[in-house]
């Protein structure tokens, strides 16, 4: 892993802040992190998807092709980058400046969508950027 760490928390980048705007104002921070914890839960949970967490957390983070908001959890978005044969998904609470202070964008988890699933979450969701 490559990442830049610090006490259990890997800095993964920067998120691009225009994207966020017109949901949610103003974010804390451009920094997205994850920690060890979170990275343990999708070993566990998504063991088969980790291989693909390894070589595109990044690139999804940092350049996603769509973002879509969690209409049930506030903070929340999931953002995907379009493969060849799948998509990625990762699942970000970000840090809004009602938050507590020195909050980041933190990866909640990560795995593999299917379109039609990408197509439910389109639908029930609003999306709040799309490349």
């Amino acid at each position: 892993m490559n990442f830049d760490k610090t006490d259990n928390i890997y800095l993964l980048g920067k998120i691009n802040l225009e994207y966020f705007k017109t949901e949610f104002s103003e974010l804390q921070t451009d920094e997205i992190i994850i920690t060890n914890e979170r990275i343990s839960h999708i070993l566990q949970r998504h063991e088969n998807d980790y291989g693909l967490f390894l070589q595109y957390i990044i690139p999804t983070v940092s350049n996603p092709d769509i973002i879509v908001n969690d209409n049930k959890n506030f903070g929340t978005v999931f953002m995907i980058k379009k493969l060849d044969e799948v998509n990625i998904n990762v699942v970000v609470r970000v840090a809004l400046n009602t938050d507590k202070k020195g909050f980041k964008n933190s990866v909640i988890t990560f795995y593999r969508l299917r379109d039609k699933n990408l197509e439910k979450l389109i639908k029930k969701n609003k999306i709040i950027y799309n490349h």
